[in-house]
């Protein structure tokens, strides 16, 4: 007998099959499955991708438990969503969770505990028994998700516009922001023959070109704020510095003082590259734990479900299905 585990964002959906032992049995990779940011049409056809290539040669009857983690899970559209799970030969019925629940499983073991997950958008959650129990932030680029990667994409292009529009050019972030936007649009040299004139120019230019598309791909500058920093750019140091004390803020406004439960950390904003991650682990202490493969994690809850393991036998599969060993 076999579970899956799906994780389903809106940059790509993965499956996880795995049998009774916690081996696994297939996996598979496809687009981005969140219905909120492609259409149902879309996100089903990538989760059904994603799904298919996660069953290789095994009779989907075997299948004894699913869970599919996923932000926004009640937007998935049973109507389309349904048939494409039966047309796989699934007979089990999946559990729609949430991606907080995910994701700090992703990092522990453990029942209960913090998550806070800064990608394009940011988040924190007390977690009880696998799901939320307290959140705070998660309120999208207008309202909220202070620290997130749009955060600080948003903080590179403001200061880079700022720093323009007064005539000056600015460091490192500055030239990065705006070969980003303007596409390798060349850079106006030397101090003198009207070239502050030509910066503030420069500055409408990148306003324009900033405000052209959706607000959301602001998110893809937030590399260049990374690699500015790593040249010692102290605006793009004040802005990682910055993210990571509202990060830490949104931590506290869910975890009490004297918490001794891991924090799992996840998105790529804190498990990637770049300064943040870094400083909110000194900031938050030695409970924090980077978060594995989120498809492993719900295939482990789908195992613990699904097989009865005892929270010996589930702790000790754990590491090795979120990690993939």
């Amino acid at each position: 007998m076999y579970v899956l585990g799906l994780d389903v964002g809106g940059t790509s959906s993965r499956a996880l099959l795995i049998d009774a032992d916690g081996r696994r049995a297939g996996y598979g990779v496809a687009g981005g499955g969140n219905p909120a940011a492609h259409g149902n049409a879309v996100a089903v056809a990538n989760i059904g991708l994603a799904l298919r290539q996660a069953l290789p040669g095994i009779d989907p009857v075997l299948v004894a438990g699913a869970v599919i983690g996923m932000a926004g899970a009640g937007a998935l559209d049973h109507l389309v969503f349904d048939p494409m799970w039966t047309s796989a030969g699934l007979r089990v019925r999946p559990r729609l969770t949430g991606d907080l629940g995910i994701a700090f499983a992703a990092g522990t073991a453990e029942p209960r505990g913090t998550v806070l997950i800064a990608g394009t958008g940011a988040i924190a959650a007390r977690i009880e028994d696998a799901e939320p129990v307290m959140i705070a932030d998660g309120l999208g680029w207008l309202l909220g998700d202070q620290g997130s990667g749009f955060w600080l994409g948003r903080q590179a292009a403001r200061a880079a516009a700022h720093a323009l529009s007064r005539g000056e050019a600015g460091g490192t972030l500055t030239r990065l922001v705006v070969d980003a936007l303007l596409e390798g649009e060349p850079f106006p040299q030397g101090k003198a023959g009207g070239t502050a004139e030509e910066l503030r120019e420069l500055a409408i230019r990148l306003v324009v070109r900033a405000q052209s598309r959706p607000p959301l791909e602001l998110a893809r500058l937030a590399p260049l704020v990374s690699r500015a920093a790593a040249e010692g750019d102290p605006v793009a140091l004040e802005i990682a510095s910055t993210a990571a004390r509202l990060l830490c803020e949104t931590v506290a406004e869910v975890r009490p003082a004297g918490e001794t439960s891991p924090i799992v950390l996840a998105g790529s904003v804190l498990t990637g590259e770049g300064p943040v991650g870094p400083a909110v682990r000194e900031k938050l202490g030695a409970a924090t734990v980077l978060a594995g493969d989120g498809a492993g994690a719900a295939a482990w809850l789908a195992g613990r479900e699904a097989f009865g393991w005892d929270p010996a036998t589930a702790a000790r599969l754990h590491a090795r299905i979120v990690s993939g060993t």
